[in-house]
């Protein structure tokens, strides 16, 4: 069997787009291995998170039970039926104090995400006059 020449193709180049392409590709290899770099700390951060919100969740357990001990330890205490009406009364008016703050809020949220819209669409409209 004859071997069979394989049919290259030469493009030729001249020496500064060899440079430049040259730089490129070291640059793309450069930003390629700070992207690694940072995947690896993050890699790292989030097994620090895990860790550290493993024992955070046996703590709270543990605080769980105690709490629950001492609930059990502790004697029942009958309130009056008086003052427990008293105090649902006042619960519930806390409760509606509660939602006008976070009406209200909700409301400065709202305002300051339109504003931003508001200042987006005169940048762009600034850009094209």
């Amino acid at each position: 069997m004859v071997k069979q020449e394989e049919k290259l193709i030469h493009i030729k180049l001249e020496n500064s787009e060899a440079v430049q392409s040259k730089k490129d590709i070291l640059g793309t290899q450069k930003d390629l291995l700070e992207v690694l770099k940072t995947l690896k700390r993050y890699h790292l951060l989030r097994m620090q998170e895990l860790k550290i919100k493993e024992i955070l969740y046996k703590k709270l357990k543990s605080l769980k039970t105690n709490i629950n001990k001492l609930n059990t330890s502790m004697p029942k205490i009958k309130i009056p039926e008086i003052i427990s009406h008293e105090k649902d009364y006042e619960d519930v008016k806390e409760n509606r104090e509660l939602k006008k703050i976070k009406e209200i809020s909700g409301k400065d949220k709202k305002q300051t995400d339109l504003e931003r819209e508001i200042a987006d669409i005169q940048k762009r409209l600034s850009e094209l006059g």
